[in-house]
């Protein structure tokens, strides 16, 4: 069984899914870099390009979003050009489907989704879909009560879980969905571009990924969150409210970090993962340097091969990675070999919410697979970019989870003493005034360059004692809060 743990006290929001002491899922949320997948809007076109077959909207965002003509209902439906689909300033509701990135604007689409326990209403959709694990029976007998229900142009996704609900507790999901929808599109009269839906990935989408009965328990450390999690997701364990909530966890958010950004992933039998990434791609090898040698290779090859593919996967899914990945496994003598590597591989990704195709073996034994984007892999998120240097902004991040752990100390003052970059990255980035309103202490900071660490506590206590101190001085001290 699994446990679930919500952290959303300090700035940078962090949801951790656990199996044991394992980590099997991880969302990490910063303001500066939030994601904006699955949020509505009211947009307004802003140019048609016959030659992409596409639109570009103005959202509210610093670049425009990207409108494929597959992407709106009416033409999909109707096989209308782009030119007929849509026209500039003209406005319409989208949802974004990927973050921007780099230079590129976000893709949205205009067959916007709203998502329920046991099904995904689609308000011009046109459509019935259901889960492949439906039987034919099933199937059949949930699309003619759905279609005598659904009016002109919506449409519905049914999910697996439906198959234990009944039909009154459907169609009453369906009604509350409607129901959410007409709230959303009741907006003041607003001039677009204007948001009308945030779909938080923490708690809203990452509950959305489980079932019920999959969660033992899940803990929390904001009133709020626990009932905002009771009112929409009752179905689920009633969450409890941990005030010292990472250290309930196996090991620390930081700690997590760490092992997110590492190059070397070890496997059980010795061998390591080696993970790499480039502007163009992410690289994976299996070393098997530190592996003892045994009287039956072969056997450990594929063995070794294997537990690369499971391991890969994994690390696929919790760092967030996406775009091309190619992975160089040790050789394999057959093809046989590398179908059961391939297979394994599979079978791991399925665990995986977002698709990745796999593609099979280069002539140089490489094997090759693309994950569809949404948002910033993790390591981009904690490192300097293209470096495997920790951002100062993550630094800033952890400081003030520590200053959130003093918030029950009953002492006066805390001084610091940091590194430049990290002060202006916690200026920047932390919510202050909340941090403020719980610490209730004077926080000092003394600004050293040279320092070999991030940031260190030099001083807790009353504020005479600190003035006293050797390393005390008012010409080289910053009040922070």
């Amino acid at each position: 069984m699994k446990h679930m743990y919500i952290h959303t006290l300090a700035t940078e929001k962090w949801a951790v899914v656990t199996e044991g002491r394992d980590i099997v899922d991880l969302v990490v949320e910063r303001p500066s870099k939030a994601s904006l997948v699955g949020n509505i809007y009211q947009a307004r076109v802003i140019n048609v390009e016959k030659s992409l077959d596409a639109g570009f909207v103005d959202y509210g965002e610093e670049k425009f979003g990207f409108l494929k003509r597959t992407e709106i209902p009416e033409a999909r439906q109707h096989g209308l050009p782009i030119e007929k689909a849509v026209h500039e300033g003209q406005a319409l509701w989208v949802q974004v489907t990927k973050d921007a990135y780099d230079s590129k604007g976000a893709q949205v689409t205009a067959n916007v989704t709203l998502p329920g326990r046991n099904m995904v209403y689609l308000p011009f959709g046109g459509y019935v879909a259901m889960s492949r694990k439906f039987q034919q029976e099933e199937r059949e007998q949930l699309t003619s009560i759905f279609n005598e229900k659904l009016g002109d142009g919506e449409g519905l996704i049914v999910r697996t879980s439906a198959k234990d609900r009944d039909e009154d507790a459907l169609l009453n999901e369906l009604q509350q969905l409607r129901k959410d929808w007409e709230e959303i599109t009741s907006t003041p009269n607003k001039k677009p571009p204007f948001i009308v839906y945030e779909d938080n990935e923490i708690p809203n989408r990452l509950l959305s990924r489980y079932r019920p009965e999959e969660i033992e328990g899940i803990f929390v450390d904001e009133a709020e969150i626990k009932q905002a999690i009771v009112s929409k997701y009752s179905e689920f364990p009633t969450p409890v409210l941990q005030s010292e909530l990472e250290a309930s966890l196996p090991i620390s958010f930081t700690a997590i970090r760490e092992r997110i950004v590492q190059r070397n992933v070890p496997l059980k039998n010795g061998a390591e993962l080696i993970i790499d990434r480039t502007e163009a791609m992410t690289v994976m090898d299996v070393n098997t340097a530190k592996r003892t040698k045994t009287a039956h290779k072969g056997m450990n090859t594929l063995e070794t091969n294997r537990l690369a593919a499971t391991e890969a996967a994994r690390q696929i899914r919790l760092r967030n990675l996406s775009g091309i990945i190619v992975i160089d496994f040790i050789d394999m003598k057959n093809e046989q070999e590398r179908a059961q590597v391939i297979h394994t591989m599979k079978q791991e990704l399925r665990k995986d919410r977002i698709r990745t195709e796999v593609y099979g073996f280069t002539r140089l034994g490489i094997l090759e697979l693309t994950r569809k984007r949404e948002s910033v892999s993790l390591p981009l998120l904690f490192l300097e970019e293209w470096n495997s240097t920790v951002s100062a902004e993550s630094h800033a991040y952890d400081w003030e989870r520590e200053l959130w752990s003093y918030r029950r100390n009953d002492q006066d003052v805390m001084l610091y003493e940091a590194r430049p970059d990290v002060v202006e990255a916690f200026h920047n980035s932390i919510d202050l005034k909340k941090l403020q309103s719980h610490l209730y202490k004077e926080v000092y900071v003394l600004n050293n360059r040279e320092s070999d660490v991030p940031y260190r506590i030099r001083y807790v206590g009353n504020k005479d004692s600190m003035k006293e101190r050797p390393f005390y001085s008012d010409s080289a001290v910053d009040r922070m809060l």
